[in-house]
C-alpha cells in the first residue's frame, strides 16, 4: 500500500470511528429501521393479512346446499363468505341498507346491492348458484358420480404471460419508489455530514494539524470514503430489515427481481453519493462557520430535489424521452435509473452509457473539488470566493 493510499485509508477509518460508534448513528439507524418495518407491516398489524369477509342475505327459494357452495367458491377468491336467511324481501333490504349484509340474493335469481357492485362477491355468488343448479340437473338426469365429475370438471387450459404480472410490476414499482426516497435522504444526510465535518475542522483549526500530515486531496478522499462507508452500512441494515419485514408480511408481494432491484439501488447509491459528496466537501471548505453553509447547501439540495421529482415521473413512464435523458445526465442519473431499473430491463447500451458518464463526471468532480478544497481549506475568517480558492491551489 502506497503512502498516499495508506494516509487516505487512515482518514477514512477516523471518520468511520467518529460516526459509526456514536449514539446518534445507532439511534438514527434503529429509528429508520423501525419506520421501514412499521410501514411494511402496518396492514398486517391492523388485520390486513386476514381474508375479507362478506355476508350474503338469502330471500325466497334457495337450495339448502347454497351456503356451503358460497363458502367454497369464496375461498377460491380469498373471501370469507357467510350467509343470513330472511323471511321476506323487505327485511332483507332493510338489513342491506343498514350494512348488515353485503348483497341480497332473491329467489336465487336476482342480486340486490346497496350501491356499487362488488365484482369479486358477484362472481362468487354466480359461481355458487351455477354449481347448485348444475348439481340439481345432474340429480334429475340420474348421472353417475364419474359422469358428473367429468361434466363439471373445468377445462385444462394453461395460462402464461408475455410480460410480468401486475402484482410483480406493482411490487417492483413500490420497491423502486422506496429506493428513490432512501437515495434522496441518504445522499442529503451523509453529504451534509461531509460538509459539516469539513466546517467543524476549519472552525476548530483541527484541519491545520491534519494538513500538516496529509495532503488536501488525501484528506478529502478519506473523508468522503469514511462517511460513505458509514452511509452504506446504514443503508444495508435498513434494506435488510425491509427484506425481512416483506418476507414476514403475508400481505406483501416480493417480486422475483427484488434482489436485482436492490443491487441496482446499492450500486447507484454508491455512484450518487460519490458524485455529490465531493461537492459537499468542496462547499464546506469555502466557509468557516456552520451559519454560512445554508447558502451553499441550497443549490445542491435543489438539484437533488429535481432528480427526486424526475425519478417519480420516470416510475409512471420509464421509457419516455425525458426519463431516458434524465437517466443519462449525471446529477439526476442515480435516482432516475433506480426508478427505470425497478420497472423493467433498461437497454444495456443506456445503462453502460449512464455508468460511463457518471464515472467520468465523478473523476472530474474529484479533481475540481480537490483543487477548491486545497485552495480554501486553510483560509479562515469568512466565506472564501470560489475564484480565490481556485487560484489559491496554485500557490
Amino acid at each position: 500500500m502506497s503512502g498516499g493510499t495508506r494516509r487516505t485509508w487512515l482518514v477514512a477509518r477516523r471518520e468511520w470511528n467518529q460516526r459509526a460508534r456514536t449514539t446518534a448513528f445507532r439511534v438514527s439507524t434503529l429509528v429508520t429501521i423501525a419506520i421501514v418495518v412499521v410501514l411494511i407491516m402496518e396492514p398486517e398489524i391492523y388485520g390486513g393479512g386476514e381474508e375479507p369477509r362478506r355476508t350474503v342475505g338469502l330471500v325466497g327459494a334457495s337450495a339448502p346446499e347454497l351456503p356451503e357452495a358460497l363458502q367454497g367458491t369464496g375461498e377460491q377468491l380469498d373471501l370469507t363468505v357467510t350467509t343470513r336467511v330472511f323471511s321476506d324481501e323487505d327485511a332483507g333490504r332493510a338489513a342491506l341498507r343498514d350494512g348488515e349484509v353485503s348483497v341480497l340474493l332473491v329467489d336465487q335469481r336476482e342480486l340486490v346491492w346497496q350501491s356499487e357492485v362488488d365484482e369479486e362477491l358477484r362472481t362468487t355468488v354466480i359461481s355458487a348458484v351455477a354449481i347448485v343448479d348444475g348439481q340439481r340437473a345432474i340429480d334429475e338426469l340420474g348421472l353417475t358420480a364419474e359422469q358428473a365429475e367429468r361434466l363439471l370438471a373445468p377445462p385444462d387450459i394453461r395460462s402464461s404471460s408475455l410480460d410480468a404480472t401486475s402484482s410483480d410490476v406493482t411490487a417492483r414499482g413500490d420497491l423502486g419508489r422506496v429506493g428513490v426516497v432512501l437515495m434522496f435522504l441518504m445522499i442529503a444526510f451523509y453529504g451534509g455530514f461531509v460538509l459539516t465535518g469539513v466546517v467543524e475542522e476549519k472552525s476548530s483549526r483541527v484541519i491545520e494539524v491534519l494538513l500538516s500530515r496529509v495532503r488536501p486531496t488525501e484528506l478529502l478522499a478519506g473523508k468522503v470514503l469514511g462517511i460513505g462507508l458509514v452511509g452504506l452500512a446504514q443503508f444495508a441494515l435498513v434494506t435488510a430489515a425491509g427484506i425481512v419485514a416483506l418476507s414476514v408480511a403475508d400481505n406483501s408481494v416480493i417480486p422475483e427481481t427484488a434482489s436485482g432491484t436492490l443491487a441496482w439501488i446499492v450500486f447507484w447509491f454508491v455512484l450518487g453519493y460519490g458524485f455529490y459528496s465531493v461537492l459537499y466537501a468542496a462547499a464546506g471548505s469555502l466557509v468557516s462557520r456552520q451559519e454560512e453553509t445554508q447558502s451553499l447547501v441550497l443549490p445542491m439540495t435543489a438539484v437533488l430535489f429535481v432528480a427526486y421529482l424526475l425519478a417519480f415521473m420516470a416510475t409512471e413512464s420509464p421509457d419516455n424521452v425525458a426519463a431516458v435523458a434524465a437517466s443519462l445526465f449525471p446529477p439526476t442519473a442515480p435516482m432516475v435509473m433506480i426508478a427505470r431499473n425497478a420497472h423493467g430491463a433498461v437497454p444495456l447500451g443506456q445503462t453502460l452509457l449512464s455508468v460511463a458518464l457518471m464515472a467520468i463526471s465523478i473523476y472530474g468532480m474529484v479533481l475540481l473539488a480537490a483543487r477548491v478544497y486545497a485552495g480554501a481549506a486553510l483560509r479562515f475568517g469568512g466565506r472564501v470566493p470560489l475564484k480565490e480558492a481556485w487560484r489559491g491551489a496554485e500557490a
